[in-house]
């Protein structure tokens, strides 16, 4: 797993991620206060802008006025990790008490620091990806947040026939998409000058038959696609997440 770890005056980095907890007071009773825990509380565990130590990521920044993400999953991938049913754990060669007994420590154990290395070598983030697995669907979802809260800034049909999205309201970023290829469209749905509503609340992306699908609906076929909805189709999708 890796994410872009966004900072205070806009830049970010990208790391490796090794960890992911909560510490949700679960005799709280008091339905706000348990609400404030389930935004503020969780963290995630990733590299320092240097690299050179681990350190826990609030989720969301604190003490802002608005919901502000800090982190974007980039790549979802966990197939090393140990989680349970809420996906709270770490990777396999970590743990909690592992993790609590050094990460406020001035020197961190140099055996773990290798073995994060290790796990963090040869990966590069590429700026524009491309959809075409599964895969690159879940990295996607993770890095938009499936697209809640989204709605379409700019739209664009180049000189080439690829067509130019530009999403904002996402947690965290704005997202460019390019669709190339047998392009096919409706986007009147989410013209901001109709009386409906603009902004998306979810979204589905489907591989099939050699082309993708972007639809702003949850838990989306293609079969279900029609008039009125908000959709894509394309030989080609890329994307390239802006991190605000």
């Amino acid at each position: 797993m890796h994410a872009m770890i966004r900072q205070d005056d806009g830049r970010y980095y990208i790391s490796a991620v090794f960890g992911y907890y909560r510490d949700i007071d679960e005799t709280e009773t008091d339905d706000y206060k348990r609400y404030l825990q389930e935004i503020y509380k969780p963290y995630w565990i990733v590299w320092d802008e240097k690299k050179k130590r681990l350190i826990r990521w609030l989720n969301m920044a604190p003490n802002t006025e608005y919901l502000s993400l800090q982190i974007l999953i980039v790549d979802a991938d966990q197939s090393n990790w140990i989680t349970d049913e809420q996906g709270v754990g770490c990777v396999d060669f970590l743990s909690r008490d592992l993790l609590d007994s050094f990460l406020d420590e001035e020197q961190q154990p140099e055996d773990i620091l290798k073995r994060c290395h290790e796990m963090d070598t040869g990966y590069e983030y590429n700026d524009i990806q491309e959809i075409k697995t599964q895969k690159d669907i879940k990295n996607l979802e993770w890095a938009s947040g499936g697209f809640h809260d989204a709605r379409i800034a700019k739209k664009k049909l180049q000189d080439d026939d690829t067509l130019y999205l530009l999403f904002d309201g996402t947690w965290g970023c704005k997202i460019e998409v390019w669709f190339s290829g047998d392009l096919e469209y409706d986007t009147s749905r989410r013209d901001p000058e109709n009386d409906d509503p603009f902004c998306w609340y979810g979204s589905t992306i489907i591989l099939q038959n050699g082309f993708v699908y972007f639809v702003d609906e949850k838990d989306m076929t293609v079969d279900k696609i029609e008039k009125g909805y908000c959709y894509f189709r394309a030989r080609q999708m890329k994307y390239r997440i802006i991190p605000d």
